[in-house]
C-alpha cells in the first residue's frame, strides 16, 4: 500500500489543558456527542453543514490547530482483556484509496445507509478524523517500538489508554513506508467510511484536493498480541408465531443439541469445543439454554452455492444459513435492512435483553480467529455480517487531516 505522512489537525495544547483530551475524543459510533468540544460534533453530527461550520470555527478559535510539518503516528492502546494487560500499536497515516501497491481485502459487506451518511459528512467537512483499521502481516513491531513519552494521552470510559506518538523523522517515514509497501491488507473496521472516501475520491468536485485520494488509516500487524477479536452476539426479535420448543425440535435436523441449566454453563461448554464444527448457544425462554453444534454436512441447508468450505465452516455462517434462513425464514436481505436481528458484544447485555423481553432469543457466539478471517478473505469472500468486533475500537479526536491539504 502507498502510505504518506500528513499535517495533523488536532486539539491545541490550550484546549487539552482546559478540558482534558479524555473528554474530547470519541469512538466512531459518536458516543460523547453531548460533551462540549467533543470530536463527535464533527464526526457524528446529523447536520453535516453545521459540523463543517463548527470545524471552521474551532480552527479559527484555536480549539483545533494544524501541525506545520507532516508526520506519521504510532497510535498505542493499552487495555485489559481476560485479566491480562495488552498493548496494540497501530501505524497511522494516509493510505492511497486506489490501491496503489499491494491489495486490500474486505472483511464484510458495508452498510449502504451508513456509507451514504459518511459520504455526506465527508463532502461537507472535507476532513477525516476517524481512522479505518487495516490488518497486515507487515512486521511493524520494531519500527513502532518506543520508550519515550507520548505526545498525546487519553483514557476512555472503558479504561482503555490511548497514547499517540508523533513520528516526524524522514528516515523513519521511509522505513515504515517500506514495511507496508506492496503488502496485502484486510480492511477490518471502518468499511463504510473507507468506501465513502473511495467514492468521494472519484467525484470531479474532489479532483482539486490532493488529500481526497487518501484515507486516514491505522495499520496493525496481525502478529500483535493486542489484536483482539471479540464475538458479536445476535439478538432475535419480531418473529411471528414464535415457538422456542418447535424451533429446537426442528433444529435437531441440522444440529446436535445439548441443554443446560444456565447460559453461563452453556457458554463454558461452547468455549471448550474445538473449532472443527460450527457451534453457538441459543437462549430462548422458556426453553433451557442450549448448545447447538452443526452436524457433519447436514443436508437440505440452503448454502449459497458460491461459498467455500471455509466460509461454511464459520459459526456465523451456520447461524445465518441454518438458524435464521432455514429455520426462521429470515433472509440476508432482511438482516441487511436491520430487521429481526440486532447485535451485542457483551453477552450479559444480550441475556438482559432476553430477560427484559426486548428480544425473543439470544444467540451467543465464540470469537472468530484471525486464521479463519484470513482463510475466508484470501479466497475472495466476505464474512457474514457482524462476524467480528475488534477491541478496542479506534477513537476519533487524536488526529485528523484536511482533504484540501497537499500530500507529502
Amino acid at each position: 500500500m502507498e502510505l504518506r505522512p500528513f499535517r495533523s489537525i488536532r486539539y491545541s495544547r490550550a484546549t487539552i489543558a482546559e478540558r482534558g483530551l479524555s473528554a474530547l475524543i470519541a469512538p466512531a459510533d459518536g458516543a460523547g456527542l453531548a460533551a462540549p468540544g467533543n470530536i463527535a460534533r464533527l464526526t457524528s453530527s446529523d447536520d453535516p453543514e453545521a459540523a463543517a461550520a463548527t470545524l471552521k470555527n474551532w480552527l479559527a478559535g484555536g480549539i483545533l490547530e494544524k501541525e506545520r510539518r507532516p508526520g506519521l503516528w504510532n497510535y498505542r492502546q493499552t487495555f485489559v482483556h481476560d485479566g491480562e494487560t495488552l498493548v496494540r500499536d497501530a501505524l497511522v497515516g494516509l493510505v492511497r484509496l486506489d490501491g496503489a501497491g499491494g491489495s486490500l481485502l474486505r472483511l464484510e459487506e458495508s452498510d449502504a445507509t451508513r456509507r451514504e451518511r459518511s459520504l455526506v459528512r465527508l463532502r461537507s467537512l472535507k476532513a477525516d478524523f476517524t481512522p479505518a483499521l487495516l490488518l497486515t502481516r507487515a512486521p511493524l513491531a520494531g519500527g513502532l517500538a518506543t520508550t519515550r513519552r507520548p505526545d498525546l494521552t487519553a483514557l476512555d470510559s472503558a479504561g482503555v489508554r490511548h497514547d499517540a506518538y508523533r513520528i516526524t523523522d524522514y528516515a523513519a517515514h521511509v522505513e515504515l513506508q517500506g514495511l507496508v509497501k506492496n503488502v496485502e491488507a484486510i480492511l477490518a473496521d471502518g468499511e463504510e467510511r473507507f468506501e465513502a472516501a473511495l467514492e468521494y475520491s472519484k467525484d470531479p468536485a474532489a479532483a482539486k484536493f490532493g488529500g481526497a485520494k487518501y484515507k486516514l488509516c491505522a495499520i496493525v500487524d496481525m502478529e500483535s498480541p493486542g489484536l483482539v477479536a471479540r464475538p458479536v452476539h445476535r439478538l432475535v426479535s419480531g418473529i411471528t408465531d414464535w415457538n422456542p420448543a418447535h424451533l429446537l425440535y426442528a433444529a435437531s435436523d441440522f444440529f446436535e443439541i445439548r441443554g443446560f441449566s444456565s447460559a453461563i454453563k452453556a457458554l463454558a461448554a461452547l468455549d471448550e469445543l474445538s473449532g472443527l464444527r460450527p457451534a453457538f448457544v441459543l437462549v430462548a425462554p422458556p426453553e433451557n439454554p442450549a448448545l447447538l453444534v452443526l452436524r457433519d454436512r447436514p443436508s437440505a441447508l440452503p448454502w449459497p452455492v458460491e461459498r467455500s468450505e471455509a466460509w461454511r465452516g464459520l459459526d456465523a455462517a451456520a447461524v445465518e444459513v441454518a438458524l435464521l434462513s432455514r429455520l426462521l425464514a429470515v433472509d440476508r436481505e432482511a438482516i441487511a435492512r436491520g430487521e429481526y436481528v440486532s447485535y451485542a458484544t457483551d453477552p450479559q447485555a444480550a441475556l438482559d435483553a432476553v430477560d427484559k423481553r426486548e428480544a425473543q432469543a439470544a444467540v451467543l457466539m465464540r470469537p472468530i480467529t484471525i486464521s479463519e478471517i484470513e482463510t475466508v478473505v484470501h479466497a475472495g469472500e466476505r464474512l457474514p455480517h457482524r462476524s467480528a468486533s475488534f477491541y478496542p475500537k479506534m477513537f476519533a479526536g487524536l488526529f485528523g487531516f484536511s482533504l484540501e491539504d497537499p500530500v507529502y
